[in-house]
């Protein structure tokens, strides 16, 4: 008869008081011990119900070339001053290391915008401030390339990942989208990002549209916060009057599959 250690034998004594009876309901026996137990937690929601005009709700703080940040519509409105990198960005910091993000967006001015979001965001603003952290950026047509890509920021350089092209039909102004963006640590030296854009009106796509493992050192490990950016293609002297919008946005706790 093979000896089973103490902790291992009370452990299976637990299991087997807690299987239900033949007619009872079952038991989920993986939770017994609290394994996995925040997996699917929610983390942060925001909704922005807000008075029209009101200010982005706290936590939320313009920390880069925000020229406007209310809510308008029961979203988050936001553009940037025209630079010669005309980018708006709002942080909270929302604790985010292995999440999934989902949230809705819509462009004004689909030709010359783009929605970023960023988590295990540190707070910065491109190199004035030495931003850091992972994104999800969706795209409308400004570089012949509309869709939803992956994204890091490191000492401030917001470098591109990965790339994918929008669903059909062709993305268009007013029109809202959906994102779900995924961000997993695999192992202490690579983490896996990927993400889909859908119509809000449509359909979710079942596989992840874009994907990619990045051992990016300076962002595996970490937490940080989240950030939302409003791009505009356009530059001094033209003037920005497209706004971007983010709505229902939604976090969740993700664990190793």
């Amino acid at each position: 008869m093979r000896v089973v250690s103490g902790v291992r034998f009370l452990r299976w004594v637990a299991v087997l008081i807690a299987l239900p009876a033949a007619n009872a309901e079952p038991v989920d026996i993986l939770l017994l011990d609290g394994f996995e137990a925040d997996c699917g937690r929610l983390i942060y929601s925001e909704p922005f119900s807000g008075a029209n005009g009101s200010a982005w709700p706290s936590p939320w703080t313009a920390i880069g070339n925000v020229e406007t940040a209310d809510v308008q519509q029961s979203a988050a409105r936001l553009r940037p001053h025209p630079t010669n990198y005309s980018l708006a960005r709002m942080y909270a910091p929302v604790d985010t290391r292995n999440v999934e993000l989902r949230f809705a967006l819509r462009m004004e001015d689909i030709a010359t915008q783009g929605v970023g979001f960023y988590v295990r965001q540190n707070g910065g603003y491109l190199t004035q401030t030495n931003g850091r952290g992972y994104a999800v950026f969706t795209e409308g047509s400004f570089r012949n390339a509309p869709g939803v890509s992956v994204w890091k920021e490191e000492n401030g350089t917001e470098i591109e990942l990965a790339h994918a092209p929008a669903p059909n039909p062709a993305m268009a102004s007013g029109v809202e989208y959906r994102v779900r963006f995924q961000v997993l640590q695999l192992n202490s030296a690579s983490t896996r990002l990927r993400a889909r854009l859908w119509p809000s009106a449509g359909t979710e796509p079942v596989g992840w549209q874009t994907s990619f493992d990045d051992p990016t050192a300076v962002l595996q490990n970490i937490s940080g916060g989240i950030a939302v950016d409003s791009w505009s293609v356009r530059q001094p002297p033209a003037a920005i009057t497209a706004h971007t919008f983010v709505d229902s946005v939604e976090i969740i706790s993700l664990c190793q599959p």
